[in-house]
């Protein structure tokens, strides 16, 4: 059966459990980046989920795993609220996709 797992400071993540996604609980940017690189290893994951303070700190990783795996890794903001940063890698993403900016807005 596919998985979905979520990465993040576990305050933030535990939550996800209750619905049946799988938690990965991460306190530094080592521990992300070493749980993003397992994580991607694992056949049975279909997606990942990893919230946007944890993933400010290794977006270089998250372009790298994104360049290498077909496994969608996903920013999603925080209970603080959102600091963009998954609206700006999710139009990056979208964006090479389709090969076009379809989410910003212009003139």
């Amino acid at each position: 059966m596919l998985k979905i797992v979520i990465i993040g400071e576990k305050n933030d993540i535990l939550p996800y459990q209750s619905i049946g996604v799988e938690i990965e609980p991460v306190k530094t940017t080592a521990d992300t980046v070493s749980a993003l690189r397992k994580i991607t290893q694992d056949p049975q994951v279909a997606m990942i989920l990893i919230t946007e303070n944890m993933a400010e700190q290794c977006l270089d990783t998250i372009t790298e795993l994104r360049n290498k795996t077909s496994i969608p890794i996903t920013i999603i903001p925080t209970e603080q609220g959102s600091r963009n940063t998954s609206m700006i890698e999710l139009n990056k993403e979208i964006s090479r996709a389709v090969g076009m900016d379809t989410l910003t807005k212009t003139g």
